[in-house]
């Protein structure tokens, strides 16, 4: 075997370790056919969804789940938004949907803290293609000392009536892995298909 062959071998063997360090990133978990479920039903979205996120919460137009972990706790929401409000969303406008919608639905220990949007650190950008926003940014409690990073997904729906929001957020302060926790609400983000049923 010569330099060359045993060169390309170890170029293989690294590429393989990479992709498959890349894919425990992406989908570090077993998926949660229960959850998808609901979410298929509540919003005509098809998703993966990690098998820790077992606690949830229904409302009107509103599904919340959470891994409810003591270190680096994990969010998924998915909300509707009937409106007249085509994409591209301003900043400003994402910010007003998002926060009316988190004041109903995301309370702290007392009904006057709630979940909001640090407007001043959101960035935003339309991908017209696929016909979707996406918000980066930080989320506060309101009257508590919470708060982490947040990344949102809007579409517009099929049938052009309002649109759907899906967001990954994250509580972690203790953690200093919260670029690794935020990658993985990225990629359970990124597993998302709208399905067009004529609804």
């Amino acid at each position: 075997m010569n330099g060359k062959t045993i060169g390309f071998i170890l170029a293989a063997l690294l590429m393989l370790s990479a992709c498959r360090r890349i894919q425990r990133l992406d989908r570090p978990y077993a998926d949660n056919p229960e959850m998808q479920e609901k979410v298929r039903k509540s919003f005509d979205l098809a998703i993966a969804l990690p098998a820790d996120m077992q606690s949830s919460k229904q409302g009107k137009d509103f599904f919340w789940l959470s891994n409810n972990a003591a270190s680096g706790m994990k969010n998924v929401v998915f909300y509707r938004i009937r409106s007249r409000d085509t994409l591209p969303l301003s900043v400003e406008r994402f910010c007003e949907l998002r926060d009316s919608v988190m004041k109903i639905n995301i309370k702290g220990e007392e009904d006057s803290m709630h979940v909001a949007t640090v407007k001043a650190s959101v960035k935003g950008r339309f991908y017209p293609k696929s016909r979707r926003g996406r918000y980066e940014g930080l989320w506060e409690m309101k009257g508590d000392a919470m708060g982490g990073p947040f990344v949102s997904d809007v579409y517009e729906r099929p049938d052009r009536h309002g649109l759907i929001i899906a967001e990954g957020f994250l509580y972690a302060p203790e953690t200093n892995e919260k670029n690794t926790l935020l990658s993985q609400l990225r990629a359970i983000l990124g597993s998302i298909n709208i399905i067009n049923n004529g609804k």
